[in-house]
């Protein structure tokens, strides 16, 4: 008999435990949102400003303060972050509190390609606008030809990861076959690079170069650095 009483008891209290959930979800629903919390991975380099996310967020006219939990839909939300050209990914969420959570993970410009009209190579090998909200302190490329876009990203990543060489280098200026030819910050000395191939020993040749006639105090005499040539570093003085 009490077998069959707790039997007879369960299913009803499944279907409270089912109620329950169901008005506490639509009350949550229901609820306005009370909060936009915007955060970003990085903030080194504001590309896209919290006010233009607020408004990405939103589908029609109406402030994202006014609109209710259950009229928000998140996967479009994120897909209009997504689309903007400043943002890489983004996570849009709501707590418990009603607050909406949103992460933003801008592109990473790696060099800005100057020419017709000026873009930015991110860390993505893909072509980023300028924004106009934030310069990025990013070397300069001149006589850029999207054959030799692989070819100048690797250079690129390569320098990036370099606490050194990211410092030194602001322009690289390639000729028609993507020979390059790279300016530094702090002298008027040029580095030729050739062809952008056999990158880290070219590099490694570079910075023990560098480091010598930096040691000497001689790198106002110099004139260029040429690293076409294997094995080798060629000094051409003023």
């Amino acid at each position: 008999m009490k077998k069959i009483l707790k039997l007879s008891i369960l299913p009803g209290v499944i279907l409270l435990i089912m109620a329950l959930y169901s008005f506490a979800s639509h009350r949550h629903e229901s609820k306005k949102i009370e909060r936009i919390n915007i955060s970003f991975t990085d903030y080194s380099d504001p590309f896209i400003s919290e006010e233009n996310v607020n408004k990405l967020l939103i589908q029609n006219q109406d402030s994202v303060d006014n609109l209710l939990i259950e009229k928000l839909d998140l996967n479009k939300s994120e897909s209009r972050l997504v689309a903007d050209p400043m943002i890489r990914t983004a996570e849009v969420s709501i707590d418990l509190n009603g607050n909406l959570e949103v992460i933003v993970e801008q592109r990473e410009p790696l060099a800005r390609i100057v020419g017709k009209e000026s873009v930015y190579l991110d860390k993505d090998n893909l072509i980023m606008p300028l924004s106009k909200d934030h310069t990025a302190l990013v070397p300069l490329i001149t006589g850029f030809d999207p054959d030799f876009q692989n070819q100048i990203y690797d250079f690129l990543m390569l320098v990036d990861k370099d606490p050194l060489l990211k410092t030194v280098f602001t322009q690289i200026v390639l000729d028609k076959k993507g020979r390059a030819v790279l300016m530094m910050r702090s002298s008027d000395m040029r580095i030729k690079m050739g062809e952008l191939t056999h990158l880290e020993s070219k590099m490694n040749n570079f910075k023990a170069m560098l480091a010598k006639v930096e040691k000497d105090k001689t790198i106002d005499q110099i004139k260029s650095m040429d690293l076409r040539f294997d094995r080798q570093v060629i000094v051409v003085k003023k």
